[in-house]
């Protein structure tokens, strides 16, 4: 690998880990909430609120596609020096978003008897179901109508300082929360915590971009046809897949919902929310390839120099991504029932079923984000519905195949029957996108699916015995989590460097290992058998 390489590699990797470590103290207060907001408002109020962001995903789709064209071509055009072309693009796009986010507010306010209705919200709730509607949909709204200065930084790859005002929004949406259901605000205080959450994040996004980008500008004047055309040729192709690809990661809750009530749907949140959380952490790899294939795509001209270093990248990403979803997943499916005693103590019957199925699916569907990312950063964003397209053509099949052998509709056969599809079309993209980026079957195996596996078995030996101490009370139980995973991470680093370990990564680990354990004063043997780390005495 040459040195223009090992430079990507590196700045891709400083981005990853500025995401992942903002993702992970998200992750923790992620975890704390529903237990602390379902004891104070209860599983319906609560199935409520997680409803209402279904509502998001569905308004936010108006806008979505825009922001991953302003990072690819934020990315691309500055590295041509084309800090114009940035502006005019960014210009255009703040002037069509803002007043196309206004129309899709005042049309679901216009619907909401419908939608509510759909919902199957009771009377009681009615005026804090509207409450949440205007609070969260509205901020979310306004939040992507003035994206561009958040997407500038990202494509810029200013990713650490962006996450520095991620991680102040969500502790203060945190804390409020915290104050406000405890002050008796119930539901509505959440919904108040998340707007508060989305000025944080507006105004920190906005000062930064004007401290940090110097020659930013975003006038009316410089909309013009040409950054209209790239907004809506590529911004346009990821709005419709990002409108499938919402509603197929929604679509058991929006199911549930009608067919089963706000109950199954909270029930739904509840199981999904450790895995759909923990996604957070290794998906930070594919949001960071995004920038930085399209600076690689602007730097360098179209030929097999370019082809073979997107395809080193796509399988560094890929792999590493998939090691990390592997470790997270992997202790979620061996020890869902002691995790869920901790964290909600009550737990229902189809809960652990119910997260291992989310948790299997989650790491199925991460496998295809480097791919999307890596195609849209070479300019092809259709080749995203080779996924969704096939994902909706599994789901007309597994949904209804559910029904039939369940004999009605619940959240196990649903849950099971959207994670079958995903299995399914996942498959198959996985094909496509190796085959167009040169990647054979053996090589993705060795390189990204059998080092993502290796974690199963240590967590399976690791976890067994947390099956006979949850019912033994929450607070021990997570008591026993807690050494279960400690001692899961100490075995898992061994093993699978020794199975899957390259030896650059080996010689990495070591030399780790001799740094922390350098100043023993005993002789320490690795557990390679490679070296031997001496003591600080010799």
């Amino acid at each position: 690998m040459n040195t223009s390489d090992n430079a990507l590699r590196a700045r891709l990797f400083r981005n990853v880990g500025a995401e992942a470590s903002a993702r992970v103290l998200y992750l923790a207060t992620r975890f704390f909430i529903p237990p602390f907001v379902l004891a104070h408002i209860g599983m319906e109020a609560y199935g409520l609120y997680s409803t209402m962001f279904i509502l998001v995903a569905y308004a936010g789709v108006s806008t979505i596609g825009f922001s991953n064209a302003y990072i690819k071509y934020v990315a691309e055009f500055s590295a041509s020096g084309e800090h114009q072309r940035v502006n005019r693009l960014l210009s255009a796009g703040l002037f069509i978003t803002a007043p196309l986010c206004t129309i899709v507010f005042a049309g679901l306010m216009g619907v909401w008897p419908a939608v509510s209705g759909w919902l199957r919200v009771p009377p009681r709730m009615a005026n804090d179901a509207r409450f949440l509607a205007i609070t969260i949909v509205g901020s979310f709204l306004l939040c992507l109508a003035v994206s561009v200065f958040r997407d500038a930084l990202c494509g810029l790859q200013k990713i650490a300082a962006v996450q520095k005002i991620w991680i102040t929004s969500f502790v203060v949406e945190t804390l409020v929360i915290v104050y406000l259901v405890t002050a008796g605000w119930g539901v509505r205080g959440m919904g108040v915590a998340f707007l508060v959450r989305t000025v944080v994040d507006i105004g920190g996004s906005a000062l930064l971009a004007r401290r940090e980008i110097r020659w930013l500008s975003i006038r009316p004047s410089f909309v013009d046809r040409a950054s209209l055309k790239l907004l809506f040729g590529f911004g346009g192709i990821v709005q419709f897949n990002s409108l499938l690809s919402i509603f197929l990661n929604s679509v058991e809750r929006a199911l549930a919902a009608p067919l089963a009530g706000l109950g199954a749907a909270g029930l739904m949140d509840i199981a999904k929310k450790l895995p759909g959380t923990a996604t957070a952490i290794p998906s930070s790899f594919a949001s960071s390839l995004l920038p930085s294939i399209s600076d690689l795509s602007g730097r360098l001209p179209e030929g097999k120099e370019r082809r073979d270093r997107i395809a080193t990248l796509y399988l560094c990403g890929a792999r590493y991504m998939n090691v990390v979803s592997g470790t997270l997943f992997a202790f979620i499916v061996c020890a869902a029932l002691p995790l869920l005693v901790f964290w909600v103590k009550e737990v229902p019957a189809e809960a652990p079923l119910l997260m291992i199925i989310f948790a299997v699916a989650s790491q199925v569907h991460l496998l295809t984000g480097p791919g999307t990312s890596v195609l849209k950063g070479i300019g092809r964003p259709y080749s995203d519905f080779h996924y969704t397209l096939a994902n909706f053509a599994a789901l007309a099949i597994t949904v209804p195949l559910a029904r039939v052998i369940v004999g009605h509709w619940n959240v196990l056969g649903i849950a099971s029957a959207v994670a079958a599809a995903t299995l399914l079309s996942a498959s198959w993209y996985l094909i496509f996108a190796n085959r167009t980026m040169g990647v054979n079957l053996r090589s993705y195996w060795n390189e990204v699916l059998l080092p993502g596996l290796v974690p199963y078995a240590v967590a399976a030996a690791i976890s067994a015995p947390l099956y006979w101490i949850a019912p033994q009370g929450r607070w021990f139980a997570g008591f026993c989590d807690a050494l279960a995973g400690i001692a899961y991470l100490a075995a898992l680093a061994p093993v699978w460097l020794w199975f899957c370990g390259k030896r650059e990564e080996k010689d990495f680990a070591l030399s780790l290992w001799s740094r922390l354990m350098k100043s023993w004063p005993m002789e320490i043997v690795n557990p390679w058998g490679l070296r031997r780390i001496q003591s600080v005495e010799e």
